[in-house]
């Protein structure tokens, strides 16, 4: 008998989310929470070919849950009860189940789930779970997939934690990576895409000028939307790996120095060294000691799934004391998203230059927010293993 098996409900109906069938997505998912007893039935007769486990995951492929929540409620298990019934935000089932062996046998013979949740409420003891925070909807038909998509690539990417500036790129990124995801192009091609545009930025900066600086305030800012899109298509598709993460993470950080030099040499061959050439040597160094800590902070604490750092720190700092407040407010110094809004509005104004003193004086105090108080925050940061969804 296997500990646990996961029961995965074929959708009938030809509808896709996130680029991936309803069916294939639900496999996905099972394996993603760590079950690699997987089976597919159809909904006639569901429960029939059950196989034989200690707990059995059952997962309706019209029900768009994000992994995480499907990890809870294993982690979660049974307690007392026979069955677990997964709720949705309103309160109404799902059809999302965790049923023991004794329950699995009760409701083997039932035609359909919804025979199978009135047997349980009769003959079982059935707990409801509404899973926190997590993802999870029901899609009643093909008219629901956008508006659940949007919302599904917003949650899992930060949703409502993120910040203002982020949030305010994800509204260019979302509409973008909802056509990335029915396209063949993987996460890693939008990453390379995204560095290619933030060089394209360096270059019109280093070519000097009105309207080169705003060319390349523009292609930075399009880089920014291609650094959300990367990580809404992996998670989209279900696609996220230890590889991505890191190359999306070291052309996150070259990108800064890439846009750095392009502006300090438009400056030197405008104006020859000056004081913001002084300035500009200043925000290399600290942004090299911010992003060489934050790199070994992110192999210490999240070596076994780097893409998940930032929502665990972010999620530590949700916590609320005064210095996890001064914390997150000083981790948006150094955030991209606040870097494209700033870039663009110097662009506007036409003094690029300036950039450098504001990048060195924010280097500086984000380094000191790092240096001394992330670095102790991060020590109660914990990140679960990356558990990739195989194809299948």
């Amino acid at each position: 008998m296997e500990r646990i098996a996961a029961l995965v409900v074929r959708d009938p109906a030809s509808i896709r989310f996130a680029g991936l069938d309803l069916t294939e997505r639900a496999e996905r998912v099972a394996r993603r929470a760590g079950i690699d007893c997987v089976k597919v039935v159809d909904e006639t007769r569901p429960f029939a070919s059950a196989p034989l486990a200690e707990l059995l995951l059952v997962l309706p492929a019209r029900v768009v849950v994000e992994p995480a929540a499907i990890t809870d409620l294993v982690r979660r298990g049974l307690h007392g009860e026979d069955a677990a019934v997964v709720a949705d935000a309103g309160g109404r089932h799902t059809g999302v189940m965790l049923l023991s062996s004794d329950a699995t046998e009760r409701v083997r013979p039932t035609p359909h789930l919804r025979s199978a949740l009135r047997r349980l409420g009769v003959e079982c003891v059935v707990r409801v779970v509404r899973i926190g925070s997590r993802f999870v909807r029901r899609l009643r038909d093909g008219g629901d997939v956008a508006a659940a998509e949007a919302d599904y690539l917003s949650h899992v990417n930060g949703g409502a934690g993120e910040c203002w500036f982020t949030r305010n790129i994800r509204a260019c990124s979302i509409p973008l990576s909802r056509r990335l995801l029915r396209r063949s192009i993987t996460a890693n091609q939008v990453t390379l895409a995204g560095f290619g545009l933030a060089i394209c930025a360096g270059a019109a900066f280093a070519a000097g000028g009105y309207w080169a600086g705003i060319a390349g305030a523009l292609f930075y800012w399009a880089s920014m939307v291609l650094d959300c899109c990367d990580g809404e298509v992996a998670r989209g598709r279900l696609s996220d790996s230890a590889f991505g993460a890191w190359l999306e993470t070291a052309t996150d950080y070259l990108s800064y120095f890439v846009v750095l030099a392009g502006i300090v040499y438009g400056d030197l061959r405008a104006e020859g060294v000056d004081h913001h050439t002084v300035a500009a040597g200043v925000a290399a160094l600290a942004s090299l000691a911010i992003v060489s800590l934050v790199g070994y902070l992110r192999a210490r604490v999240a070596a076994i799934n780097p893409g998940a750092f930032d929502d665990a720190l972010a999620a530590e700092l949700k916590r609320g004391t005064t210095t996890q407040r001064f914390a997150a407010w000083g981790r948006q110094l150094i955030k991209r998203s606040f870097m494209a809004h700033l870039i663009l509005f110097q662009a506007v104004i036409g003094f690029i230059p300036a950039l450098t003193e504001i990048w060195a004086y924010g280097a500086v105090a984000a380094l000191v927010v790092v240096a001394a108080v992330q670095v102790h925050i991060i020590r109660r940061v914990r990140v679960q293993p990356l558990r990739p969804a195989l194809s299948l």
